[in-house]
């Protein structure tokens, strides 16, 4: 098995949302706003190569975009992903599944293109598109708080094509490629687990969005339903901790992986940070 660093850009967000009840005189002493109260965020995402699979995690924002959407988020490089791709040795054709953990614009924008005849179609043509059915479901008729986080042409090019593939249970993709469901965020949120040389790397997502989202209650103010999301992030930083997985980090930008530590008062807390190439 080999592992890529993909990327796939960068955006700006409110550093209110991302923190949600944390004050701010507590958040900005982990990272800086600038004047207009924005932080900036990647989208990272990981190419798992395994036999004959090449799996890519998450394809960021995309180039489908209206620039006043691209300016209103500050976005850069959305253009990238292939590149990305292509330095890493591959072309998108060799691509064979694709894993979004949920379809908010961010995380599967760039699953999508606009061809040359102005129709978008899928970006990986070899590849199936991996979500869980609930999550799906809950794209298809979001709630008025998430409804603004989706895009159909982000979505239904990919089931017209007949390259989705719903999840409806927590499962293996391919041996060592373990597919976990969480529900704060919101609903059907997929992290995977990944085992590599005796070790297990997990694609956090928008479970914990930045290395300072770790304590338990710094959760996201676009996490759906908080409570539920507080619960999941705490048992399974605890289970992070006593297995000694590596997080791998989606939106921080400054920090790509990270492993735990435990305090008796706080739980989880931050041990080490690094490239990923620096824990595997």
């Amino acid at each position: 098995m080999e592992l890529y660093t993909i990327d796939g850009g960068n955006f700006l967000c409110d550093g209110g949302g991302i923190f949600g009840g944390v004050p701010k005189l507590l958040w900005s002493r982990q990272i800086k706003a600038d004047d207009r109260n924005l932080i900036k965020l990647t989208m990272r995402c990981l190419l798992v190569v395994h036999d004959d699979r090449k799996i890519l995690i998450e394809t960021g924002a995309g180039t489908k975009l209206s620039w006043k959407f691209i300016e209103n988020n500050g976005i850069e490089n959305a253009d990238i992903l292939i590149d990305s791709i292509r330095n890493a040795g591959f072309t998108p054709d060799e691509i064979t599944d694709v894993v979004h953990t949920h379809l908010h614009w961010d995380h599967c924008g760039g699953g999508t293109i606009i061809n040359d005849k102005k129709e978008v179609i899928p970006t990986f043509q070899n590849a199936k598109y991996h979500v869980t059915r609930s999550h799906w479901e809950n794209a298809m008729n979001p709630n008025p708080r998430e409804g603004d986080a989706f895009f159909s042409d982000d979505l239904l090019p990919i089931e017209k094509a007949g390259l989705l593939n719903l999840i409806e249970e927590e499962c293996e993709l391919i041996p060592g490629f373990e597919m976990r469901i969480f529900n704060g965020h919101t609903p059907g949120q997929i992290i995977p687990i990944i085992s590599y040389k005796n070790k297990k790397l997990v694609y956090i997502s928008d479970l914990v969005p930045l290395v300072a989202n770790i304590p338990t209650k710094w959760i996201s103010a676009y996490d759906l339903y908080p409570v539920t999301s507080m619960e999941e992030k705490q048992s399974f930083l605890k289970e992070a901790y006593d297995e000694n997985y590596i997080l791998f980090f989606e939106h921080d930008i400054k920090f790509e992986c990270a492993s735990l530590k435990w305090n008796e008062k706080k739980g989880a807390v931050l041990d080490k940070t690094g490239k990923l190439s620096e824990f595997i």
